[in-house]
């Protein structure tokens, strides 16, 4: 009961994410839990909406874990790994997942809550994530969730997890082509240096961003900090 209380948890904070135990170290096990699979859409390679059920495979992040019914067994090994333009993984809100355990016996008190709490930034009740790719510098290609976008920029982080630490890097692109299309740029937020290194490379027609990076401008990692960088971007950098 134990067991499969901590990984009941871990599937609702992170439905993309699954531990070692089910599969993670050097490839998805062909069984997976039920529980990980949550109703999404996605956008094919070749421009087609599809619904379904699954998760973005935690093994690379390259591909979606598809199923096209609901699963009704406790263990699903018919599922495919599905390379995707986008896709929107529609999760529960805190509240059902508080009812879910009490459902099954698993009363949350408030201080398990606050502790479940504090280890995400916000649960969101969907998950939207792009593939990225033509990037600039060394990161890899994969499906990067989505965070801000205006008239001139769009923003990305790596997919949360609770298997490994993510990188602290945000990435964007310019809203002249779509996602699939587009160049991707980063900035690093591993430290005030590295970040300040990193604008300087990523926005080279950018001087006035360059220079409020320099004085200490958008830093540290904040969502104000990230908002105030999309916006000047608008100002600053749009041709």
């Amino acid at each position: 009961m134990r067991f499969h209380f901590t990984i009941t948890i871990v599937l609702f904070l992170y439905p993309v994410t699954l531990f070692s135990q089910i599969g993670i170290t050097s490839g998805l096990s062909r069984k997976q839990p039920s529980t990980a699979f949550y109703p999404l859409t996605y956008i094919s390679l070749e421009d087609q909406e599809v619904s379904g059920y699954g998760f973005v495979n935690p093994v690379d992040y390259k591909t979606i874990v598809f199923i096209s019914e609901k699963p009704t067994d406790s263990l699903v090994k018919d599922w495919k790994s599905i390379k995707v333009k986008s896709a929107t993984v529609y999760r529960e809100n805190f509240k059902d997942f508080v009812d879910k355990m009490e459902d099954l016996g698993l009363k949350l008190d408030s201080t398990d809550q606050k502790k479940i709490r504090s280890k995400t930034n916000s649960l969101s009740d969907t998950l939207q994530v792009y593939f990225l790719r033509k990037m600039k510098g060394a990161i890899a290609h994969g499906l990067r969730q989505f965070i801000y976008e205006n008239e001139e920029i769009r923003l990305f982080r790596f997919v949360p997890s609770l298997s490994f630490m993510p990188p602290p890097v945000i990435m964007f692109q310019t809203t002249e082509l779509p996602v699939y299309e587009s160049e991707t740029y980063f900035i690093s937020y591993l430290s005030h240096k590295a970040f300040k290194r990193s604008v300087k490379k990523s926005l080279k027609k950018c001087p006035k961003m360059i220079e409020n990076a320099e004085n200490g401008k958008y830093f540290p990692e904040s969502k104000e900090g990230l908002l105030e960088f999309a916006e000047d971007y608008k100002t600053y950098c749009s041709n």
